[in-house]
């Protein structure tokens, strides 16, 4: 122990004469350790921690899916039960799932609420009991409205309810209607949608929609959740399940033709292709830690070389080779503890800076990012492995002590020819590879930079600036369909005379607002229906949104009850269906109406950003008057004539009020906030990839500067010779710059594989830029030889400002 705790100090004390060297290696370890221990924690929060439920892993959403694509497109009531009686085999049982908000009758009005419409099996499949009373019978899943009943969460128990210990048996009224309350689920549970407040059995469909939906094959708005039975995967129970699809597809040609069923896990579910982006930046940080790794391994190399002609002296002096390994090893350790402690510091800082920049939307709500026990042992693992290369470095070269070569040889024993550089090997392997891994995470970023700016550039054919979007539900127990267009008249009457409105409309939806239903139609003169996504709009509505009308007109006043079905159609089915343009008066079959054309819109993007509209395939949309398609859940769309859309808020919300004070305004906010969200995932992962390819082009510019410096300066006498010799100062720049970009050409060559397997897995990322685009390779291909010929020039200007004579002197 007395040995070990010499050879501390003698470590300590060493380290504090060359504080340059100390800092360098420190400063490294902690931005690599720090910047992957950050990364970490947020991967760990999103992909690797448990969900809240019983064996999570065993848990499976079913969504239905149609079409050559395979797109999701839920299911309806009869589907999903037929899943569930089809694949007894393999999954164990399935629920219902149907997230949705509902009005809650408050003291002084309404508010909004999280809930969940689920079937009877889902606490149970989920592994979920109440905390107090019970949750839903099968009785009460089998006779639609009958069994008003619900379960709330542990916080709305306490902030709603005052933590009434008589909860069970009391009413609260949801959409206009009484709920007995049956149970408080346990305070950790918020279901699958990680907010829920209530839940209401399925078989309550008058809530929001009317009872015959549920018999009805082709209303498709569901998602179901299963559990795999004991021993079986997900192939497996997919495999059952397109049976069970073929099965449905024969009976049902009509509503079932072309549909299937698909699986995923949880994870797959909640964060979809934000996966691949986790996974990307979980590599690029290990990449990024590589690249700091080599820097502190070049350290060392230097430092060992520089240290020779001193092991050599202690050598001569009686000590031992063992105690020489050991103390290079203690020294190797203890920077190591200081850089992983730095680390900590720096992953901490880190984790709240990262935080903030994290857009809304970007990672799914129940992602909770904070260290626990994961992150603590890979904390661990990266200071035993950097403290595995502190020391295994300085002994690799401890093992080659040779007295008497060592004592002859001098300082000269490590130079080589600088044309060469045959001393310094080790480090020319590393600067390669740090220059190959700078290629692959810059190629990286340089993708996902384009594919944002491409996105971006999109124009999503309407004018978010200035807009104010919000929802409204008008609850069936008190409104039908007159109710419903009444209140719409009313609302709009009394919102376009108010001073800082400039416009304002209703509808079904708004651009980007989720809230698109689709169903089929027949063009007039074809034979195969149609999938397109169907709009309620008032008039204004285009005007509002900044949605163009390119042919014909809009709908208006007079397209109202009583008056010939009128729809206008977007651009895409224009040309899709009547490339001669002429489209004014065509008619469109929906079931037993028919309805006129009059006008064709530019094309809004409702759902995302990238979707191809031009594609044959592509769905339109087509938008109805909402005097003559009535509806109950309403959007609100308000222009105003000042620059923010928030100060409209409180004026929506008080006529509301005026018209009915039992009516909740939820989903307030401005339409650009929207939009930002459909590129929330993109813009955080381009920030992260440029900024870890950033610094990985600054350490391998200072660890190629490093390599030539230390090469130059071992090689001094040499240098002076050839000058003394007449080479010109040119000719000895030139020789040391085209060493260095040499090692950077083979870099390049080295991480170009590597580039185009990384742009390969970040595909499914990228929009308008494909996985190998020769700009970005060719950009950062030249950034990084423009880095290595700064790196090169500084210390070759250094070696021919020395005098020849002075140098040979020193020598």
């Amino acid at each position: 122990m007395d040995t070990l705790l010499r050879d501390l100090r003698y470590a300590l004390r060493t380290l504090r004469t060359r504080p340059a060297f100390t800092a360098a290696v420190v400063a490294t370890l902690a931005l690599g350790i720090g910047a992957s221990t950050a990364v970490f924690t947020l991967v760990n929060a999103a992909l690797l921690r448990p969900l809240p439920f019983t064996d999570p892993d065993r848990l499976v959403f079913l969504w239905g899916v149609a079409g050559p694509e395979r797109d999701v497109r839920g299911a309806s009531y009869l589907e999903v039960r037929d899943w569930r009686e089809g694949s007894r085999r393999t999954l164990q049982d399935v629920a219902v799932y149907d997230p949705l908000s509902l009005n809650l009758r408050v003291a002084d009005g309404a508010d909004r609420v999280a809930a969940e419409r689920v079937s009877a099996s889902y606490f149970p499949l989920l592994g979920a009991q109440a905390a107090r009373g019970r949750t839903f019978l099968a009785a009460e899943d089998s006779v639609p409205d009958a069994y008003p009943v619900a379960v709330i969460s542990h916080d709305m128990w306490l902030t709603r309810f005052g933590g009434d210990e008589r909860i069970v048996g009391r009413t609260m009224t949801l959409n206009d209607r009484a709920f007995t309350v049956v149970g408080v689920m346990a305070p950790e549970f918020h279901g699958l949608s990680f907010d829920t407040d209530v839940w209401v059995p399925m078989a309550m469909i008058s809530l929001t929609d009317r009872p015959a939906v549920l018999e009805q094959r082709g209303s498709r708005w569901l998602g179901a959740v299963g559990r795999l039975a004991d021993g079986v995967t997900m192939a497996q129970a997919q495999e059952e399940l397109d049976g069970v699809a073929a099965r449905l597809a024969t009976a049902y040609p009509e509503t079932n033709a072309d549909r299937g069923v698909r699986l995923l896990s949880l994870h797959d579910y909640y964060l979809g292709d934000t996966r691949v982006l986790l996974v990307g930046l979980l590599v690029a940080v290990g990449l990024f830690l590589l690249i700091a790794c080599a820097n502190v391994a070049g350290l060392q190399l230097v430092r060992a070389a520089s240290r020779r002609r001193e092991m050599a002296v202690r050598v001569a002096m009686g000590a031992s080779g063992r105690h020489l390994l050991r103390q290079l090893l203690v020294e190797g350790v203890v920077l190591a503890l200081l850089g992983t402690g730095a680390g900590m510091l720096v992953a901490l800082w880190g984790v709240g800076g990262l935080l903030p920049l994290l857009p809304d939307g970007a990672l799914p709500s129940y992602v909770r990012v904070a260290p626990d026990w994961r992150v603590l042992a890979f904390a661990i693992l990266l200071a035993l492995a950097s403290a595995a290369l502190m020391g295994l470095v300085p002994a690799r070269n401890g093992r080659r002590l040779r007295l008497t070569g060592l004592l002859k040889e001098g300082d000269r024993g490590a130079a080589g020819g600088i044309m060469t550089m045959r001393r310094p090997g080790v480090q020319q392997l590393l600067v390669i590879g740090e220059v190959a891994i700078a290629l692959v995470l810059l190629v990286a970023a340089g993708l996902t930079v384009r594919s944002l700016q491409r996105q971006l550039a999109v124009d999503p054919g309407f004018r978010a600036t200035g807009v104010l979007e919000a929802r409204i539900e008008l609850p069936a127990a008190r409104y039908d369909a007159d109710d419903a267009r009444r209140f719409a008249d009313a609302l709009l009457a009394r919102l376009g005379g108010r001073t800082g409105v400039a416009a304002v409309a209703v509808g079904s939806d708004v651009p980007m607002s989720g809230n698109t239903s689709a169903a089929f139609v027949l063009v007039e003169g074809e034979d195969d229906a149609v999938r397109y996504y169907r709009h309620r709009v008032s008039p204004g509505y285009f005007a509002t949104l900044g949605i163009p009308i390119v042919q014909g007109r809009a709908l208006g006043e007079a397209d109202r009850e009583g008056r010939p079905l009128a729809v206008v159609v977007n651009a895409a089915m224009a040309r899709r269906h009547w490339p001669d343009g002429r489209v004014l008066g065509r008619r469109l079959l929906f079931g037993s109406d028919t309805a006129t054309i009059v006008g064709v819109a530019g094309d809004a993007r409702f759902r995302d950003l990238t979707t191809n509209l031009a594609a044959p395939a592509s769905e339109p949309d087509v938008y109805f008057a909402l005097a003559q398609r009535p509806q109950r859940n309403l959007s609100v769309a308000l222009r105003g004539t000042s620059g923010d859309p928030a100060a409209l808020a409180t004026l929506l919300r008080a006529e509301v009020t005026a018209i009915d004070p039992g009516l909740p305004v939820y989903d307030v906010g401005p339409l650009e906030t929207s939009v930002r969200q459909q590129t929330a995932t993109e813009r955080f992962g381009s920030f992260l990839f440029a900024l870890f390819g950033g610094v990985a082009l600054v350490l391998a510019a200072v660890g190629l500067y490093g390599l030539l410096a230390f090469v130059v300066g071992m090689n001094a006498r040499e240098i002076a010779i050839r000058m003394a010799l007449g080479a010109s100062r040119g000719r000895v720049t030139r020789l040391v710059v085209r060493q260095g970009l040499v090692l950077a050409l083979v870099g390049l060559l080295v991480g170009v594989g590597g580039a185009a397997l990384v742009g390969h897995l970040l595909a499914a990322q990228l929009y308008g830029v494909s996985a190998t685009d020769p700009v970005t390779f060719g950009a950062v291909a030249a950034v990084l030889l423009a880095t290595a010929l700064i790196a090169s020039y500084l210390p070759a200007r250094r070696a021919v400002a020395v005098d020849p004579q002075t140098a040979l002197k020193a020598e």
